[in-house]
């Protein structure tokens, strides 16, 4: 029932890992690491800051993924987003329409050399696809989950999915930025 959902989800996280590859492969190292300006992230930051949001996300997917196996909530008909999650992901599609301060735990503490970024952004990645595939019997729209960023918003694990996508194509879109403006000075 939701395989061409789920199909079209993985081909979105799939590009935006091989967007973060490329760009790794072709930048060199300090470029990668450093700050085009003192209010804009690198593109080691912007790629942590994404891993770190994965890893708060996965555990919120997996108990709500678990709990609806559990529940046998399997999907009668294809996923949809529910309104909130289809307002946070065009909030969050780039170009960035305006910049949002995130809160303190998703904030990368340190600059990661190349490898170690990407290495930990594409192990984390799998994961999400993993999830994602395994969760393809199940009923999406029906399945909430609270975010992680504000545990005042809930919307549906499709939404969530979608939303992830988004938040990581306006994120890496912010490290290619970054690293043309330090190309270009």
């Amino acid at each position: 029932m939701n395989n061409d959902a789920i199909d079209s989800i993985v081909a979105e996280l799939d590009e935006v890992t091989g967007r973060a590859r490329r760009l790794v492969d072709t930048t060199e190292p300090r470029l990668f690491t450093v700050r085009p300006d003192l209010t804009r992230w690198s593109a080691s930051e912007c790629i942590a800051h994404l891993s770190i949001s994965t890893s708060e996300f996965l555990p919120v997917l997996e108990k709500a993924l678990a709990d609806a196996r559990k529940s046998g909530l399997k999907a009668t008909k294809p996923p949809a987003m529910d309104w909130i999650g289809a307002a946070l992901r065009w909030f969050l599609e780039p170009p960035i329409r305006s910049r949002v301060k995130t809160t303190a735990r998703f904030v990368p503490r340190a600059v990661r050399a190349k490898a170690e970024s990407i290495g930990e952004f594409t192990a984390l990645q799998a994961k999400l696809i993993g999830m994602i595939r395994e969760a393809g019997e199940l009923d999406l729209r029906r399945i909430k989950v609270v975010s992680p960023f504000d545990k005042r918003v809930r919307y549906n694990a499709f939404s969530a999915f979608r939303i992830i996508a988004a938040h990581q194509r306006r994120h890496l879109w912010q490290a290619e930025k970054a690293v043309a403006a330090l190309r270009a000075a």
